[in-house]
């Protein structure tokens, strides 16, 4: 088990009786929304770049999910954390926005950015610095053994109908306050300055729109008890009283300690902002402290076993921006939470049994509604095969430049390629074999589905990849894999290579392009 000085990262690693990495597994509190929801790649994110900068260093540059040893870079009290750290503009002006994080313009947003130039060089920036903070540890921190039992204490709760006692430091007096009925607020559906939301809400919302909750009543009225519980909260969505087809929000949640000797693991069934965790860990402290005379450390695991939204302490929950709007039972969400938490942790210590509680809706039992069409069937272009490439690579190429190739192509949900890929970048050995050097999780590679025509069924696919600064020279080709659905039933696998391409060592080309992203 390590950790900066700081704390601001905590990390426990697993070696074998043999001194072997096996693993690692961190918890770092920053949103992975370096990839805003204008991107439209099935992609790593900041922290899923970061695991696989890890795993190809521990890995001897295996491609990535292939070695033996998994890093995992997992969530925290990340509730209020952006990586985007240039802060919010205005989409088109640039401009500062405003203090409810609107731009003036009709359809201008308010979005944050940084700290790249874009949204894939962003990321590559948050990742590393999260993978050298990590590295970093793994190599010189000042590393505890974790020594002792290990427990686990689990309970369900139906988080409305909880209780705890609150001192309210307004009136100076202890006070009984209870959870709500889920609900979401109006500056819910303002979203984030990672992720803006549409038509004219704002964050920080503290009052109702006549109009916005006669459309809301078509789909469920808030009782008045639901309103008075949620306090500053305008009601959008009363969620605990959709019920079709399915309930809307949960409103029994899974919560979860575990303890490793003296670290405590709280894994927590939402988003905990900064404060949040902060308090969390501090409650959980206080009964490890009154058991133990031992250091203890407390690591939040954020978004564990149910999702439930956003946790804001009672006082970022009157302000009512995205994340209070999104603090679903009531101002006091995180008050309960706190109780819960002890009584696991003190269960836990005492070796006592737990109540399980309510048993959660199994939805399995019901059927699932999708609104994704199914593929009816694939044809090639008139006169093409499946994995004919239509546009080959340059022959020439050297480090930082970007290859890239088209080939003929079936539906990609055809087949998901679980432990599989869509594509592969390949690198002819002495021996005379082909050999991967990259495949679709790689960072460096790229892979676009474009349909072509829906009448016919026809698709098409943009391979891109951009050649790493330590590659080694030679030649090269892009193979597509993939899988086609006959009009007359049935689903058939195909695969395309492209020309070879030679990768002269760096300087050596003539054809240098800059950078681009699909």
């Amino acid at each position: 088990y390590k950790h900066d000085v700081d704390k601001v990262l905590t990390q426990v690693q697993f070696v074998d009786a043999d001194d072997r990495p096996l693993g690692v597994i961190n918890w770092f509190a920053i949103h992975p929304t370096s990839m805003n929801n204008t991107n439209h790649l099935v992609s790593s994110d900041n922290v899923g770049y970061a695991s696989i900068l890890f795993e190809k260093i521990i890995n001897n540059d295996s491609l990535p999910g292939k070695g033996s040893f998994v890093a995992a870079f997992a969530s925290s009290n990340l509730g209020d954390v952006s990586p985007n750290t240039r802060g919010p503009k205005c989409e088109f002006s640039g401009n500062n926005c405003s203090e409810h994080y609107t731009c003036p313009g009709r359809k201008e947003m308010c979005f944050a950015s940084g700290p790249g130039k874009d949204m894939f060089e962003s990321t590559s920036i948050i990742a590393n610095k999260i993978f050298k903070e990590s590295w970093r540890l793994w190599q010189y921190g000042n590393a505890k053994e974790v020594i002792g039992p290990i427990r686990v204490a689990h309970r369900y709760v139906n988080m409305a109908k909880q209780t705890a006692e609150y001192y309210n430091a307004t009136t100076r007096r202890t006070e009984i306050v209870h959870g709500c009925e889920p609900a979401m607020g109006y500056s819910f559906a303002a979203g984030t300055i990672d992720g803006p939301g549409s038509f004219s809400f704002e964050q920080g919302t503290t009052t109702a729109n006549p109009m916005w909750n006669a459309v809301r009543n078509l789909l469920a009225t808030p009782t008045t008890e639901d309103v008075r519980c949620h306090g500053a909260k305008p009601i959008l969505l009363a969620t605990g009283r959709m019920h079709l087809p399915y309930e809307w929000q949960p409103k029994i949640v899974a919560t979860q300690v575990a303890l490793i000797g003296n670290v405590v693991i709280a894994g927590v069934p939402g988003e905990f902002t900064t404060m949040s965790g902060r308090r969390l860990r501090e409650a959980i402290k206080t009964v490890m402290n009154d058991a133990s005379d031992d250091e203890t450390s407390v690591i939040v695991a954020g978004l564990c076993n149910t999702y439930s939204d956003y946790v804001t302490t009672p006082e970022e929950y009157q302000i009512q921006r995205y994340e209070g709007a999104s603090t679903i039972y009531g101002p006091h969400t995180l008050t309960l939470y706190l109780k819960q938490y002890q009584e696991l942790v003190t269960a836990a210590i005492l070796k006592k049994d737990v109540d399980p509680g309510p048993t959660p809706p199994d939805l399995r039992k019901k059927n699932l509604l999708t609104f994704v069409t199914p593929v009816l069937y694939d044809t090639p272009k008139w006169g093409r095969n499946f994995g004919d490439c239509i546009k080959q690579p340059q022959k020439l190429a050297t480090p930082g430049d970007i290859v890239s190739a088209v080939f003929i192509s079936g539906h990609p949900r055809n087949n998901l390629m679980t432990e599989n890929s869509y594509l592969t970048i390949e690198r002819l050995a002495d021996d005379e074999v082909w050999v991967p050097v990259a495949n679709d999780a790689s960072w460096e590679t790229k892979f676009e589905w474009q349909r072509m025509s829906m009448v016919l069924g026809s698709s098409q696919v943009i391979i891109t990849w951009q050649i790493p600064e330590n590659i080694k020279p030679g030649e090269y080709r892009i193979r597509h894999n993939g899988y086609y659905r006959y009009i007359l039933g049935g689903i058939f696998p195909y695969y395309g290579v492209s020309n070879h391409f030679q990768i002269l060592p760096g300087g050596s080309s003539c054809c240098r392009r800059r950078p681009y992203y699909v």
